[in-house]
C-alpha cells in the first residue's frame, strides 16, 4: 500500500494524533520543568493504584500512537481502538474529577457537574475532531470498508 492512496482526512487526523501526543508531552515539560516531573513520578510511585493509572496512561499513549500508524494502513480497527481509548480517558477524567475513583492522579479541580461537562469538553475537542476525520468524510468511511490484504 502506497501513501498517495491515503484520503486526505485520514492522513490529516492519524498526523494530528501524533502531533497531539507529542505536544502534550512537551508542554508537560514546560509546565512542570526537572523537578516537576520528578516529583509526579514520585507521587505515582506512592501506592499500586498510582502506579497503574500512571502506566495505564503510557499504555494509552502508546496505543493511540500505534492507532494512528494502523490508520495510514486502512485498519479497520484502529479507529475503533482509538475510540474506546477516547471514552476510557473520559470516563476516568469524570470519574475521578467527581471524586467517585481513588486517588485523584490526574483529575480536573472544578466545582460543579456542568463546570466539569464543558471543561472536558473543550479538553477533548483535537480528539473529537480527529474523530470526525476518520469517520465522516465519505473519502474516509471508503478508505476503512474497502478489502485490505
Amino acid at each position: 500500500m502506497k501513501l498517495a492512496f491515503i484520503p486526505v482526512p485520514v492522513m490529516v487526523g492519524a498526523s494530528a494524533i501524533v502531533a497531539t501526543r507529542l505536544l502534550e508531552f512537551v508542554l508537560l515539560f514546560d509546565a512542570y520543568g526537572y523537578v516537576g516531573i520528578k516529583e509526579l513520578l514520585s507521587v505515582s510511585s506512592e501506592s499500586w493504584f498510582n502506579s497503574f493509572i500512571m502506566l495505564a496512561g503510557l499504555l494509552i499513549l502508546l496505543l493511540e500512537c500505534q492507532c494512528a500508524y494502523a490508520m495510514m494502513r486502512g485498519r479497520r480497527w484502529s479507529r475503533r481502538l482509538f475510540f474506546g481509548c477516547q471514552l476510557l480517558t473520559v470516563i476516568y477524567l469524570f470519574c475521578a474529577s467527581e471524586e467517585w475513583i481513588g486517588p485523584m492522579l490526574f483529575r480536573l479541580d472544578i466545582d460543579s457537574t456542568p463546570q466539569l461537562m464543558a471543561e472536558l469538553l473543550q479538553r477533548r475537542l483535537p480528539d473529537l475532531l480527529v474523530l470526525g476525520l476518520i469517520y465522516l468524510p465519505a473519502g474516509s468511511r471508503r478508505f476503512f470498508n474497502r478489502d485490505v490484504r
